[in-house]
């Protein structure tokens, strides 16, 4: 018997009797931690230099693509692109970088994420669509406090 992992997150799911003695390790490392990972975590990429593909290391174990929060950093100078999986997900971004991104699917247009903006986006079915309008760092001191 082999452990079986849902489709759109990754998570573990045992099969019943296949982890006696060890199943503590399975659900803290492959399902707790990657709950909270999806609902509540964060990553950052300085995007100076390129466009940050999300990481998707496979099921049962940290990846970017599965964190709650994005945040982009650095000096690009150009807008720049933020590749995530093609599934649905909802993420908020908090653009810390110099300039725009979008965020998108690898063969989408996606939606864009102004400079110091922090956005609510979720896949639809057929790209990434914008939830709110986005409200800027200055004004969003909770974040900043969080995310400085």
């Amino acid at each position: 018997m082999s452990t079986n992992y849902t489709t759109l997150l990754g998570y573990a799911l045992p099969v019943q009797g296949e982890l006696t003695g060890i199943w503590g390790d399975a659900v803290n490392n492959s399902i707790t931690q990657l709950v909270e990972d999806s609902v509540a975590n964060y990553a950052t990429y300085d995007v100076t230099s390129s466009d940050w593909t999300l990481s998707t290391t496979g099921s049962g174990v940290s990846n970017e693509a599965r964190m709650a929060i994005l945040i982009p950093t650095g000096t690009p100078g150009i807008t720049r692109n933020i590749i995530a999986p093609a599934h649905s997900k909802v993420y908020m971004v908090c653009n810390k970088s110099n300039a725009s991104v979008y965020i998108k699917g690898a063969s989408t247009t996606g939606v864009l994420v102004g400079i110091n903006i922090n956005a609510v986006v979720v896949w639809n079915g057929s790209d990434f669509v914008l939830i709110n309008t986005g409200v800027s760092t200055s004004k969003a001191i909770a974040l900043d406090l969080v995310f400085s």
